[in-house]
């Protein structure tokens, strides 16, 4: 079945531990276990995402606005508007938002549903 989303209508869910809210839109819910798409967005200054993998789907964030720190594997890396991550199925990593304002990502996810895993790295 085919949707249209308004991301100025579509309800948000809060994150936890107060980092921010959350707007899902493609997933099990509609019917779909191939993709997952969100929009999250981080909070200025919010608490730092945990360092975690998804072992067999495969991750892209669209930056919309704001500045964030993501860590994949070793690395850092400042991301900012416009810019697409790809992070591959199996590496850890963690995003924040350490700007004095709103980070806002799309994220989508593939495979998803039962595939997609969330895993904290110790």
């Amino acid at each position: 079945m085919l949707r249209i989303f308004d991301l100025n209508e579509t309800p948000t869910q809060p994150m936890e531990n107060g980092r921010g809210e959350t707007i899902r839109m493609v997933n099990t819910g509609v019917g779909t276990e191939k993709i997952d798409v969100h929009l999250n967005r981080l909070v200025p200054g919010g608490q730092r995402g945990r360092v975690h993998r998804h072992s067999q789907s495969d991750n892209v964030y669209i930056v919309r606005r704001g500045e964030g720190v993501l860590t994949a594997g070793d690395e850092t890396h400042t991301i900012r508007p416009d810019q697409v991550i790809y992070i591959p199925a199996g590496m850890a990593h963690s995003l924040s938002n350490l700007s004095d304002d709103v980070l806002e990502i799309l994220e989508i996810y593939a495979p998803a549903g039962r595939q997609f895993d969330f895993t904290p790295v110790t």
